[in-house]
């Protein structure tokens, strides 16, 4: 039982964050956090946000604190640039700061995978190249200092004066290394209001409870139990024939929807307990009706952040449909670089940008679409194929395969044995994915997300859905001696 909350598998040994580890540096924050005078409040999160960083990783810690010295330096210097008069130097200083953190990003990101592409790597010392291994949780950092310091420069936003409460915002342990991408006016009042958050709060606390069981859930007895199966058919598509490639298919839409949106409702969970409110990455996005819903729906803070900062100063759609559509393109071009390095995401992030193309063009033709849910469902699930392979040959051979192989039930019950799918391992899976979809047919009638919802029923209700979900994590989590923790897949980006 020991093993039974995990982290991830980080590049250099254990990196753990749902762990019997963070499950005790949660208690101990949470401790100080109450116990110390409020004033000591942001200093406690931002120690314990260093130290949880640090135990990850002493050099990704070094270039956190880094760039939240810069982020906050140059806030205050844009600030007072414009308060004399001199916009442009304050427009210099922005953009200068800017191309910098993007360059960094580009850098961590492709320079390893130019220098593998082109053969150099071999050529590099092993210690120049441990330095190229990215810092956790660098790409969502660095997107909220990008953010800050446009909003500073456009007036949206007043420069932070304490560099304490703004590295806080930047490092705040439970959405460092897969966000949501949190907006500074946002998240900055609330650092400057924890003073007034009670110990004992036990509407706070069941939501926050509720949020990490519904996300320990997600990720331990959903995503982890579909990954051992997925990464099998993907690993190995010229084993399986046409229906066992999109059962493949569907099985990584549901595992990374399950992965991802786990790890949010962690995340959500934890800040709750310190008063913390955290962006809502997931909307049920699979019930959208179309793929601008669906956006508007998956990865919530990603998608308006790309909007407010990329596609508007692009232009939008104020200039005309053909700027749309290559405004679109533009941006669906940055999300699939930001998400991985290689062809494969790339070309996940054009065929969003396609599909988002052609319901724009679909629109403004008056044409209307039957079946809108299916339809994105499936384009979504298709693309996703792009997103999980190993590299963009792989994909189109997955894709060929799926199309061509065939369907021979000859074959099935071998292949069943071959992914250790007995009886047992079907029915979990199965059940478990029923329980998410209804859980998310609910609450999107509600517009509620699960923990808030459940808070308006009797307390018998309320305990009747803990009782359920701790059984259910430890009698069919995914966990145990031989195990191997799959990483939160959104870490790695």
């Amino acid at each position: 039982m020991d093993n039974c909350l995990y982290f991830m598998k980080g590049r250099e040994g254990n990196i753990l964050f749902v762990s019997v580890f963070f499950l005790a540096f949660l208690g101990v924050t949470g401790l100080l956090f109450f116990l110390l005078p409020v004033k000591c409040r942001p200093a406690v999160l931002l120690i314990s946000s260093y130290v949880f960083c640090g135990y990850a990783d002493l050099r990704a810690l070094a270039v956190l604190i880094l760039i939240s010295f810069c982020t906050w330096a140059t806030g205050r210097r844009i600030e007072k640039s414009q308060a004399r008069g001199r916009i442009l130097q304050s427009k210099i200083r922005m953009v200068g700061l800017v191309v910098l953190y993007a360059a960094i990003l580009c850098g961590y990101k492709y320079l390893p995978y130019f220098l593998e592409r082109f053969g150099i790597g071999r050529q590099v010392p092993d210690w120049v190249l441990g330095q190229l291994i990215m810092p956790i949780g660098l790409s969502f950092y660095l997107f909220q200092a990008i953010g800050y310091l446009v909003d500073v420069y456009q007036g949206k936003s007043r420069a932070e004066k304490s560099f304490l409460l703004l590295s806080c915002h930047l490092a705040f342990f439970p959405k460092l290394v897969s966000g949501p991408i949190e907006r500074e006016q946002d998240f900055l009042p609330q650092l400057k209001s924890i003073g007034q958050v009670k110990a004992w709060d036990r509407g706070r606390l069941s939501v926050a409870f509720t949020y990490m069981l519904w996300g320990y859930f997600m990720k331990m007895v959903v995503a982890d139990r579909l990954a051992v199966t997925v990464n099998q058919i993907f690993d190995y598509p010229d084993l399986f024939d046409s229906l066992w490639l999109l059962v493949g298919m569907l099985l990584y839409t549901m595992q990374i929807y399950c992965d991802f949106a786990g790890y949010s409702y962690i995340a959500i969970g934890c800040a709750k307990i310190f008063g913390l409110n955290l962006t809502q990455n997931f909307k049920a996005p699979y019930l959208a009706g179309s793929i601008s819903d669906f956006w508007r729906r998956w990865h919530v803070s990603l998608s308006t952040w790309l909007r407010d900062y990329i596609y508007i100063p692009l232009g939008g759609n104020r200039k005309g449909i053909v700027r749309k559509c290559v405004n679109t393109m533009v941006v669906f071009l940055v999300c699939g670089m930001w998400h991985g390095v290689g062809i494969n995401f790339i070309l996940w992030g054009l065929l969003h940008g396609l599909y988002s193309v052609i319901e724009t063009l679909s629109r403004k033709m008056g044409w209307k679409v039957k079946g809108g849910q299916v339809i994105t469902f499936l384009s979504v699930a298709f693309a996703w194929i792009f997103f999980r392979a190993s590299s963009a040959g792989a994909a189109f051979v997955y894709v060929g395969r799926m199309f061509t192989a065939g369907i021979h039930p000859g074959s099935w019950r071998e292949s069943v044995e071959m992914l250790g799918l007995n009886a047992v391992e079907m029915a979990v899976i199965l059940a478990g994915l029923l329980v998410i979809g209804m859980v998310d047919y609910l609450c999107n009638k509600k517009k509620l997300h699960l923990p808030v919802l459940i808070q308006y029923r009797p307390s018998a209700a309320r305990y009747f859905v803990f009782y359920l979900l701790i059984i259910a994590i430890f009698v069919f989590g995914m966990y145990g001696p031989g195990y191997h923790a799959e990483q939160f897949i959104y870490m790695q980006f």
